[in-house]
């Protein structure tokens, strides 16, 4: 009766190191970096392209972020919250790619939305 507990428990304590080690492996993060002279924040959407799921980004003052699973993505919108003319608005990124993946090696990626 003492072995079988012990082997229940090893092998419990085996089952959770396991699915620990891998959710904590499967995301990355999106980060949406806001920087204006005029009202602060803004938002992005991202698409990851493997499932067809969007993820929104927000940024209520100068950034955001959100946890993605591993995939491949394509920043489908990204802007600040107000940029009226004479005020110009740009959007970059950190790889300067609108598409990009998220992966063991990639683990993380930035929006730049702009307003001057």
């Amino acid at each position: 009766m003492k072995n079988k507990f012990l082997n229940f428990a090893a092998v419990l304590l085996m089952v959770l190191m396991v699915s620990s080690f891998t959710s904590k492996r499967s995301v990355g993060t999106v980060t949406l970096d806001v920087n204006t002279i005029s009202t602060m924040g803004g938002s992005a959407t991202v698409l990851n392209t493997d499932t067809n799921t969007p993820y929104q980004i927000n940024a209520i003052d100068t950034f955001g972020a959100e946890q993605v699973p591993y995939g491949n993505y394509v920043v489908v919108s990204a802007s600040t919250t107000s940029c009226n003319p004479p005020l110009l608005s740009g959007v970059t990124t950190s790889t300067g790619y609108f598409d990009f993946v998220i992966d063991a090696n990639n683990t993380d990626f930035t929006i730049y939305a702009s307003c001057y």
